[in-house]
């Protein structure tokens, strides 16, 4: 089975990236508990689309897995080429070092467009058994993404930011 992760960016997080802020920890604790509990439950591969925020805590939990148990995959979907190039240094890094330990990176357009983030987040839901997401009802990319996911009968299991409560809002369960 396959598990693609769709979410917000840093900013649009209820919380800051930071190891004493105590609603990022529980957030990402929640996360990692998904992750190993998706692996019980049949997950062996996993597809992030390597932006900033959900998308990078999710792969760095999926490599950190990997080193637990090798048969566990993760591929990087890069929406474009030049994706990261704008970003801090810090989080080029992160970006890379997630690459660097996955097993597979599709670029799904060499240039950037107005749609190469839907066309990057209908490829991964199109992968996935299960949709993995930090969604709480703001619009954009990820409430299409949970959108098309709903529409396309995928498990989608929602984290919700601010309470770090975990849902599966898909009509589709695991039994």
């Amino acid at each position: 089975m396959i598990c693609a992760f769709t979410g917000y960016r840093p900013e649009k997080m209820p919380f800051t990236e930071n190891k004493k802020d105590e609603a990022y920890i529980r957030f990402r604790e929640t996360l990692w508990r998904v992750i190993k509990r998706l692996t019980e439950r049949g997950v062996d591969a996993f597809v992030s689309g390597v932006a900033q925020g959900f998308d990078i805590w999710a792969a760095e939990d999926v490599c950190k897995l990997k080193k637990q148990n090798p048969a566990i995959r993760l591929e990087c979907a890069v929406p474009f080429t030049d994706q990261a190039k704008s970003w801090p240094e810090s989080e080029q890094r992160r970006r890379y070092n997630i690459m660097l330990h996955s097993d597979n990176s599709v670029i799904l357009s060499e240039h950037y467009s107005r749609n190469c983030f839907f066309v990057r987040n209908r490829y991964m839901v199109d992968l996935a058994d299960v949709v993995v997401c930090a969604y709480d009802g703001k619009s954009g990319g990820t409430a299409y993404t949970v959108d098309y996911a709903l529409k396309n009968d995928r498990i989608v299991i929602q984290i919700d930011p601010a309470t770090s409560k975990v849902t599966v809002i898909s009509k589709r369960n695991f039994e």
